[in-house]
């Protein structure tokens, strides 16, 4: 849908000078204007569109400007209906979306909460691997048997880890002693330890295991199916005997050397806080500015410095890691 035009600067130039210089010509208009006549006829288009300029009864080939008060109450209403259409296709929109849910939890067909759920293909996976990231609340086990882990995965588990740490869940994940030979996925460990996320190193593993919230598990199914699959399980004692085997395993493995923490910076000035919290909120540097009633060059000073004090690479890191600490 194309957006509405809306009254810019150039466009209340123009209708300035039709309105107060009863000037009609498109081509004195573009000389007193310094623009072209190409520009002034398609600003005039627009301004006929939202019925601030109108034919002219003595000459229609040329157009005369609405009063200002009319004007405004064409805005007004103009707006106003938008705004109605805008808040009718959000409505709109929701009700299809909830209706599609519907269909869809339907459609799956998934059994009780004491079955099991078989997942095929990479895709269904993945969607349901990053359902479960975006809903957890409290805790998330895993085992990672695999040595050097993709890019693409790399790449895609990121900003889930990063979500879900924001929100306080506690992550504890086991990986193979091999992960330190592999350059990218021991930096991509160690970014996540740095987050918050509890990292020990085992020997082996006995399988790929994820508990999230002690009440859904999921892991590897049949390696003899010709496409990959997956498990997802609720049943109480399974997942019961499941976090007992994560237990075992946690408990005999190495844990990963303790993080660098927020450490010195156990009081912070207000200002500083302030500044924290509004960067965990994502927030930009013009927004953070205003709000503390400071130049953006003085809030990207205090972020550079607090980037330094912490090690954080990253605002969002930063945020994260002022999140782990207490500070905001």
């Amino acid at each position: 849908m194309a957006e509405p035009p809306t009254l810019d600067a150039t466009a209340l130039a123009v209708y300035r000078a039709v309105l107060l210089y009863r000037e009609h010509d498109r081509g004195r208009l573009a000389a007193r204007l310094d623009m072209t006549a190409e520009e002034v006829g398609q600003v005039i288009e627009e301004l006929v569109a939202l019925a601030m300029l109108r034919p002219s009864w003595d000459q229609p080939d040329l157009v005369r400007a609405v009063s200002p008060e009319i004007g405004l109450q064409l805005l007004l209403q103009r707006e106003q209906r938008e705004s109605a259409l805008r808040q009718e296709r959000t409505e709109q929109t929701r009700a299809a979306l909830s209706l599609l849910s519907t269909e869809y939890a339907s459609h799956e067909e998934r059994p009780s909460r004491h079955d099991t759920e078989i997942l095929h293909g990479m895709d269904e996976i993945r969607t349901r691997l990053e359902a479960l990231a975006s809903q957890c609340t409290k805790e998330v086990l895993s085992f990672l048997p695999g040595g050097a882990l993709p890019t693409a995965a790399l790449r895609e588990g990121q900003p889930l880890n990063e979500r879900a740490m924001l929100r306080g869940v506690r992550f504890r994940n086991v990986y193979l002693q091999s992960i330190t030979k592999d350059r990218q996925t021991y930096a991509y460990v160690r970014w996540v330890h740095e987050l918050g996320s509890e990292v020990r190193l085992s020997p082996r593993l006995p399988m790929r295991l994820l508990i999230v919230d002690g009440g859904t598990a999921v892991i590897p199914g049949d390696p003899e199916e010709p496409h990959p699959t997956a498990l997802v399980l609720h049943s109480p004692p399974v997942l019961r005997a499941l976090q007992e085997l994560f237990e075992a395993y946690w408990k005999d493995a190495t844990p990963l050397e303790a993080p660098s923490r927020c450490g010195e910076l156990t009081e912070l000035p207000p200002q500083e806080r302030e500044v924290l919290r509004m960067l965990a909120n994502g927030d930009k540097d013009e927004t953070v500015a205003r709000a503390l009633g400071i130049s953006v060059r003085t809030e990207r000073r205090m972020v550079a410095d607090l980037l330094a004090r912490t090690g954080a690479s990253s605002r969002f890191e930063l945020g994260v890691k002022a999140a782990k600490a207490g500070w905001v």
